[in-house]
């Protein structure tokens, strides 16, 4: 049977997305749980409720940026299988990958809040998780543009959409290598992550499209 008769077998994609949510949702509840247990650990011990916040500032501020990380890629997610699209198994194992680090991030985040001696290794750590996320929606979003122009479809994947993730990826990419360059900015090289709008741009001219963003920004963080 060839790659194309196989994919004609795949069920809905509507059962795939839902899987997808589900896992994001999961993920986003882990996110929360390492708060949720220090606040009987801090009434046994008597300590006052104002300094559970004061106390666990970095947990609370890296539980706040993974979910604010984790909302942006679902949101992206969300918008991509919008668009008309074909089911395949290299977007099906595409998914499962983008969904794996989707999952795994919450160790990481535990990690940034709890290592704070070794943050060049934890943040370095934090973005590799990141760009292979990013990275798989990227390579989803790329597929399901080529697809929809193979097929002709009017409500497919536009470039505007691929040039928003292209730089989101990049975005990363360049924070993760000033990471390993100089460890010592540790977190602050997370405001690197909001220059997508700058790299747009860039990619946009690489990709040979002139046209103006009609699509809003795109990007997955």
């Amino acid at each position: 049977m060839t790659r194309a008769g196989r994919d004609e077998h795949l069920p809905p994609s509507e059962r795939m997305v839902a899987f997808t949510d589900a896992a994001v949702a999961i993920a986003l509840t882990l996110l929360v749980l390492p708060l949720v247990d220090i606040v009987p650990e801090a009434a046994h011990s008597g300590e006052p409720a104002s300094a559970v916040i004061r106390g666990n500032l970095p947990a609370i501020g890296s539980f706040l940026l993974s979910f604010a990380v984790i909302a942006r890629f679902w949101t992206v997610h969300h918008r991509l299988f919008g668009y008309d699209h074909r089911l395949t198994r290299t977007l099906v194992q595409l998914n499962l990958l983008w969904v794996l680090t989707i999952a795994i991030l919450p160790f990481p985040t535990e990690m940034l809040a709890s290592f704070s001696a070794a943050r060049g290794f934890v943040v370095s750590f934090y973005l590799v998780v990141l760009l292979v996320c990013s990275a798989s929606l990227t390579a989803m979003t790329t597929l399901m543009h080529r697809t929809a122009v193979i097929d002709d479809a009017d409500e497919g994947v536009p470039e505007s959409f691929v040039i928003g993730s292209l730089a989101s990826t990049t975005t990363i990419l360049v924070a993760f290598v000033v990471v390993l360059i100089a460890p010592q900015v540790g977190p602050w090289a997370f405001f690197i992550l909001l220059a997508d709008r700058i790299v747009e741009p860039v990619i946009r001219r690489l990709r040979g499209d002139r046209a103006p963003r009609a699509e809003g920004r795109t990007g997955a963080t």
